[in-house]
């Protein structure tokens, strides 16, 4: 088991060290461009979260009621806004007939109305208090004059802000500020201000706290479903922050009661006194309009919702403590090193494509998960996205790595058209047995001609013969394994699978021999002497795939065969042929050309005699 440990390190160790180091590096650029606040990953981050509170599933709260002046009861008041001060009234008194804790009231007050029925709507505030200061939490500002004016109320109401952000980029809510500045100054947000006031804190004490970022010892939902009051820990609000919103679920999730039934409670002719165990005893209040027309809807990561129940979560996530910690950037680094690290093992055993896939699934998988624990659990925000998003680049990179491995291995063996293939098929190089043809081929007399000429002459000379040469060779298919002085060995049929192989390797030295038979002429006409070639081809099986040492490596083809092709095409001097063929290779390509049966041939290195054929180029046999 060591040894095939050690043999796999060994095999994999460079390419699994480059990975680590780019998948390193990219966790380090997410998460710095996280931290820089990059638009694009924000947005993925957002929906992650997003996603997070879609799955996790909450038991439905009963610390805050919703109080909701719908459809039916807009329509009962004849469709008029602002909304008749009167009726909203009626409707607070109900609810504090109820023994509500504390009432956030979300519908401003900033246009005078009927003088008769602000100032019923003023008594209603007002005669909900304890030692002076009303329970009713107010949307600032308030109206300029008349009953329901700053000058009126003053400080006997605490004023708070409806205003909750958008998203830039898709238009959902997904965070509140805890303190809002307005053309009057700094304000809480509606749901801090409410939990605030049950707390006992007057408008000044929160400005103050909001002001100095002094911690606010607030309510706390207990397991029964009651709030108490000033139970830690504290929340500390400051300007210039956001709080993720921790949403419940879904709309509809809060309990919620026609603002009618409450009105008609609160009719000062009414008899009837509230039931001693009805949903609104002990609790958060929010009155609000939920109403087509009032366009109070907003898009959140649990579709649209009405503002009240917006603010609803807010005063919820409050009361429960459950404010989302977002993971600090070291953990988040963290996390991805340790995902790249495993998502590096599992790509260098892996083809890319089916890796990357591989490592994504598992992210999300497991990531998911643990994320959704979390969570719940301790609120805490553990950011699963980045590293998946940390291993889909890592993915694409080893990708890169292999096609520019691939590339660096054949670009100069293989002609684009097989290069394109080869690639799209991503075929492993780590070794298989294949059924190839060999080519071999020789130049006859360059040893003289070498002496005869000078070096650069020489050079200019190869370079001319050798691109003629590798134009036919890929012109059919084939793979140049290697250049030897003036001789150049081909292989067909690998990397790529090729069932024509043996006809396409005959067909390409043919189309060497007529080639060379052009330049002659060329270098006839330039007083240049001419050439001749032999070449050999055989067919059969040999190992194809990477061989050589830690620092090199090269694709080549091992076996008897190469060893054969070899020898055939040096036969070509003894018998005065320029192109020889093997008995396996005319059977593969059946009598598609016209060939001279040679006969049994010796061959040097081999007991076996070899019987060879010569083709007849162009129905030609050389003297």
């Amino acid at each position: 088991m060591k040894v095939r440990g050690q043999a796999w390190w060994q095999a994999r160790r460079k390419r699994l060290l480059q990975i680590w180091a780019l998948g390193l590096m990219v966790a380090i650029l997410v998460t710095a461009a996280s931290a820089l606040g990059w638009r694009p990953l924000e947005s993925w981050r957002a929906g992650a979260l997003d996603l997070l509170q879609t799955v996790l599933v909450v038991p439905p709260p009963h610390d805050v009621v919703i109080v909701a002046i719908d459809d039916r009861a807009f329509e009962g008041l004849g469709g008029r806004q602002p909304l008749p001060r009167g009726y909203l009234a009626r409707v607070l008194r109900g609810v504090a007939r109820s023994g509500a804790a504390v009432i956030g009231v979300d519908v401003t007050f900033a246009t005078p109305t009927a003088p008769e029925d602000d100032a019923a709507l003023a008594r209603a505030i007002t005669d909900f208090a304890d030692n002076g200061l009303s329970r009713v939490v107010l949307l600032g500002p308030l109206a300029s004059g008349g009953p329901l004016s700053a000058a009126a109320l003053g400080s006997k109401v605490v004023l708070a802000s409806s205003a909750v952000p958008e998203d830039p980029d898709d238009r959902v809510i997904r965070h509140v500020e805890p303190v809002v500045i307005g053309p009057d100054g700094a304000q809480a947000t509606l749901g801090l201000a409410v939990v605030a006031r049950m707390a006992g804190v007057d408008g000044a004490g929160l400005l103050e706290a909001l002001g100095t970022g002094r911690p606010l010892d607030l309510p706390r939902l207990r397991s029964d479903g009651t709030l108490v009051a000033s139970s830690g820990p504290e929340i500390a609000a400051r300007p210039g922050v956001a709080w993720p919103i921790n949403y419940v679920g879904r709309g509809g999730i809060f309990t919620t009661i026609p603002s009618d039934a409450l009105a008609a409670l609160g009719d000062e002719d009414a008899g009837e006194a509230a039931a001693a165990d009805n949903p609104l005893r002990g609790r958060i209040v929010l009155i609000g309009g939920t109403f087509a027309e009032s366009r109070d809807f907003y898009l959140t990561p649990h579709k649209m919702m009405a503002g009240v129940e917006i603010h609803a979560n807010v005063v919820h996530m409050l009361t429960t403590r459950r404010l989302i910690q977002p993971s600090t950037r070291l953990v988040g680094l963290a996390i991805n090193a340790l995902v790249v690290l495993v998502a590096g093992i599992v790509l260098v055993s892996m083809r890319p494509l089916a890796g990357t896939l591989v490592c994504v699934a598992g992210a999300f998988a497991l990531g998911l998960p643990a994320a959704v624990l979390a969570f719940d659990r301790g609120g805490y925000w553990v950011d699963f996205m980045l590293p998946v998003i940390a291993t889909s680049v890592l993915g694409v990179g080893t990708d890169v790595l292999d096609r520019r491995r691939f590339r660096d291995s054949f670009a100069r063996y293989l002609s684009r058209d097989v290069m394109a293939r080869v690639l799209a098929d991503a075929p492993s190089l780590r070794g298989e047995h294949r059924s190839v043809s060999i080519l071999f081929s020789d130049l006859r007399g360059f040893t003289t001609l070498s002496e005869q000429l000078p070096p650069e002459r020489i050079a200019a000379h190869l370079n001319e013969y050798f691109d003629a040469m590798t134009a036919a060779i890929f012109a059919h298919h084939g793979m140049i394994n290697d250049f030897v002085g003036d001789a150049v060995m081909a292989v067909f049929g690998a990397p790529m699978d090729d069932p024509e192989h043996a006809w396409h390797a005959v067909q390409s030295a043919v189309a060497m021999d007529r080639a060379l038979q052009t330049l002659n002429l060329r270098w006839s006409a330039a007083g240049l002497p001419n050439l001749r070639m032999g070449i050999g081809i055989h067919t059969g099986e040999v190992f194809a795939g990477n061989v050589g040492g830690r620092d090199r490596i090269k694709y080549t083809v091992i076996g008897d065969p190469v060893n054969v092709a070899s020898r055939v095409e040096g036969l070509n001097k003894e018998l005065s042929t320029t192109l020889l063929i093997t008995e396996e290779t005319l059977a593969a390509i059946g009598d598609r050309l016209p060939v001279r049966d040679c006969g049994l041939v010796a061959v040097k290195g081999r007991v076996e005699k070899v019987r060879v054929y010569e083709v007849l180029i162009d129905g030609r046999s050389e003297p």
